[in-house]
């Protein structure tokens, strides 16, 4: 269970930006990298962290400055200028997991590739993205757990932004239920139970058996069998609503996904069990909002200066949120714990 430290401050950003100063120190990221190294049983330690700290320092030195400057930038080039601090953070990341990365230049590829030509009737959220061989975003998301993908395996738009919370309005209003609600957890007679709406089962098209199936499937510290499933159902339910039992104090899941504030929210995987990390997640829409930025640039000004497409208020929302939840996110990653920073 990851450890959550909340920061009361004025300027949630640049608290958050001034934590990671915590790796930019020669001292303090060498000692950072040999306990991480130690701690995964690596060979040699010590020569591993000394050859390994350039890359965590200058990999978020240079995240810093991309983030910066997309903040003074417009719309117009912002999606760019955020993919490439993605890339610089989790550069840095896998530096602090792994000390020999690269060890070949086909790691140092995308990873993930999407049509540079785009139809006519282009429609951002259904553009597809799909995941290749190899490349920094394979390795990330190895490195974070993620379901693996198929040959070909392509991935929609619409699919990955309907998990994220912080657009759950956004993404209602102009596209239906969003596949993410929020849990409301309490207790009762016989145990401790999550209050869901009971519309997050029509949003992914289950039964309440077969979400409750998919929730126990899912849950990677299943209690042993003959003290049964950690989930099961409630006798009845209040109108609207879904109960969910658990038999143990449930504060992970693969499913469950953190807002900014703090709060829990459960989502529902791409398909089947398919799992995708929410860094994973971030990643994949920036890359498509980077391409079209760079090569589709007449599209992309007509998308975001006319606004005829419905889609924009979408991609803006999920620009501004990306810019303050990436950082965070890597930053959890690195300490290991969940950073939360919050206005006075």
């Amino acid at each position: 269970m990851q450890k959550v430290m909340r920061i009361r401050t004025e300027e949630p950003y640049r608290k958050m930006w001034d934590t990671f100063v915590y790796f930019e120190s020669e001292q303090t990221a060498n000692r950072y990298l040999r306990e991480q190294y130690e701690r995964l049983n690596l060979p040699d330690p010590q020569r591993s962290a000394y050859h390994a700290t350039p890359k965590l320092i200058f990999g978020i030195k240079q995240a810093r400055q991309y983030y910066r400057a997309a903040e003074s930038c417009d719309i117009m080039t912002k999606p760019l200028l955020l993919y490439y601090g993605m890339m610089s953070l989790a550069r840095a990341f896998i530096a602090s997991r792994n000390p020999d990365y690269p060890t070949t230049t086909s790691v140092l590829k995308h990873g993930l590739s999407t049509r540079k030509l785009k139809r006519e009737s282009y429609c951002f959220i259904q553009d597809e993205i799909r995941v290749q061989k190899d490349g920094l975003f394979v390795v990330l998301h190895d490195m974070l757990g993620g379901s693996r993908f198929s040959d070909r395996q392509r991935v929609v738009m619409k699919d990955l932004l309907s998990v994220l919370p912080e657009l759950m309005s956004s993404y209602e209003r102009l596209y239906g239920p969003p596949s993410v609600c929020e849990i409301d957890q309490a207790e009762c007679s016989n145990g401790r139970y999550w209050d869901l709406p009971r519309w997050i089962l029509q949003s992914g098209q289950h039964t309440r058996e077969e979400f409750l199936g998919m929730l126990n499937r899912m849950y990677p510290e299943q209690v042993l069998p003959d003290q049964g499933p950690v989930f099961s159902l409630a006798e009845s339910d209040p109108p609207g609503r879904l109960h969910i039992h658990h038999t143990v104090p449930v504060t992970t899941h693969p499913l469950m996904i953190g807002d900014l504030s703090g709060r829990a929210y459960i989502r529902y995987p791409l398909t089947g069990d398919f799992l995708i990390p929410e860094i994973s997640l971030h990643f994949m829409v920036m890359f498509v909002l980077g391409m079209l930025c760079r090569y589709e640039t007449e599209r992309w000004g007509e998308m975001i200066l006319t606004f005829l497409s419905q889609d924009i208020y979408l991609i803006n929302e999920f620009l501004n949120l990306s810019m303050r939840k990436f950082p965070n996110l890597i930053l959890n990653q690195l300490f290991g714990e969940q950073y939360i920073f919050y206005n006075v």
